[in-house]
């Protein structure tokens, strides 16, 4: 059996956002008992009165944040108000301390402008201890009625949470790749259920199904599109979700194909400074897709990356060699997740055969 990520490398969902410090202009309340959801709307009418007056409040979408501790929050932060910035949307960050036993209730507000206008408010509700059960009845009641409800779940996918997360959410965002591969099985069976679950490890691997539709797209290789028959994923240092989904998005597509996953090497060191002028691509994580290979005899595709790059090579077929090759695209905070809120209900279908198609592939890689 291949190696699989562990529990020890699981992270909350981050959407690719560095840890970064806010709170500038943010107004606070504390509770005692409960939240008092009138004064917290108050505060918020003076958060967008300090900059003064604004013409108008774009609000698309309500966007529900779930953590379970503010350093999952600290983490997501920036990813989050860069997708809200280019997703309009009133901002709930839900902080859900259970483990903490002193009881606390606090909420903190603030606006954000863009071009003028306000394109994101931001209301954090936090509480530690017993506290935390007046959490869900002040989230739903900050909602904005009309407005799709799209949650950014950043803890495992079950629990009672989670369940009235999806009974009452339009779409539901989590992050496979940040937990070990198993909790893939747990999402695969919500998605059975016509739970309408994105996922942040699909959109990491859309450059691969790009470049392996756009090779096989080509003239001259057109006619190994019916022929496919095996295929193999490589993955850095431990067996990951986007591999898997990577397959499963594969064998959902083309009946009878035989596939492989394996773990080799490690994952890339993130660099020593990794604020720049320039923004780069992600380093490879761990359990991420470094290889993708898929036979269509007698020709054999190999998708492999380096470093920024994505090549591709077709050897064997009766015209020679092919190569083609794309550049990842730079890893800027919340590019991900505005990725996954271009569909705000419903589920993806695609994401969704492929899912379950995985976590039948990761049965068999754990017998």
């Amino acid at each position: 059996m291949e190696a699989t990520v562990s529990e020890q490398f699981g992270e909350p969902i981050s959407a690719g956002a560095a840890p970064r410090t806010w709170g500038s202009g943010e107004l606070t309340l504390k509770f005692d008992d409960g939240f008092d959801l009138a004064r917290v709307e108050r505060l918020l009418q003076q958060a967008r009165e300090r900059g003064g007056p604004a013409p108008e409040t774009l609000c698309t979408l309500n966007l529900v944040a779930i953590y379970f501790n503010a350093g999952q929050y600290e983490r997501a932060q920036e990813a989050l108000e860069m997708a809200g910035t280019l997703h309009p949307c009133r901002l709930i960050v839900v902080i859900a301390d259970g483990i903490t036993p002193e009881e606390s209730l606090s909420a903190r507000v603030s606006v954000v402008r863009s071009a003028g206008a306000i394109t994101v408010e931001r209301i954090v509700l936090a509480a530690t201890g017993r506290a935390v059960r007046h959490l869900e009845s002040a989230m739903t009641g900050l909602l904005r009625a009309e407005l799709p409800r799209v949650v950014v779940w950043g803890g495992r996918p079950h629990g009672d949470l989670m369940r009235r997360a999806v009974e009452a959410a339009d779409r539901i965002i989590t992050d496979s790749g940040a937990r070990p591969p198993g909790y893939l099985a747990e999402t695969a069976k919500l998605l059975g259920k016509g739970a309408p679950i994105g996922d942040l490890a699909w959109a990491r691997i859309f450059p691969w199904q790009s470049l392996a539709a756009d090779t096989l797209d080509l003239p001259t290789l057109r006619e190994h599109r019916g022929n496919i028959r095996k295929a193999r994923v490589v993955c850095a240092g431990a067996v990951g979700a986007e591999g898997l989904l990577l397959l499963g998005w594969m064998q959902s597509r083309i009946k009878r194909l035989e596939v492989r996953i394996e773990a080799e090497g490690e994952a890339e060191e993130e660099p020593a400074s990794a604020a720049g002028p320039i923004p780069r691509c992600a380093p490879l994580g761990l359990g991420q897709v470094k290889l993708f290979e898929f036979e269509a005899s007698p020709a054999t595709f190999t998708l492999r990356r380096e470093k920024g790059l994505l090549l591709a090579d077709v050897k064997g077929d009766d015209d020679g060699y092919t190569a083609n090759r794309v550049r990842l695209p730079p890893e800027t905070p919340g590019r991900l997740l505005a990725l996954e809120l271009k569909i705000l209900s419903g589920a993806d279908e695609l994401y969704a055969q492929a899912a379950q198609a995985a976590a039948k592939l990761l049965a068999a890689v754990r017998s």
